[in-house]
């Protein structure tokens, strides 16, 4: 019970022996906290394998990125030049298979 709730009850005409017995009856009729279990609770363990779960699938899409782009850079033979892609615009490769 609040200070302020005791103040008002000895204003309103109450003894201390009769605040003291309703204090007494406040705190037998809450119910005590049960004790936390040893081990994490259900939630914990899923938050835990959520975690685990989010870190692998980062871990999965950064290992796919290099992949591409790995496999983008090997495909193309390396980097073009500049110079190789103009020159290829201004002065086509001929085709051989005409003749």
């Amino acid at each position: 019970m609040k200070l302020s709730e005791r103040l008002a009850l000895l204003r309103a005409g109450y003894s201390k022996e009769e605040i003291n017995a309703m204090i007494d009856e406040d705190a037998k009729a809450q119910p005590e906290e049960p004790e936390k279990p040893a081990e994490p609770s259900a939630d914990q363990a899923t938050m835990k394998v959520l975690a685990t779960l989010a870190n692998e699938v980062k871990d999965l899409k950064t290992a796919m990125y290099k992949k591409n782009i790995a496999e983008t850079e090997s495909s193309s033979g390396g980097q073009l030049k500049a110079e190789d892609i103009l020159a290829s615009l201004l002065n086509p490769p001929e085709d051989k298979k005409g003749e």
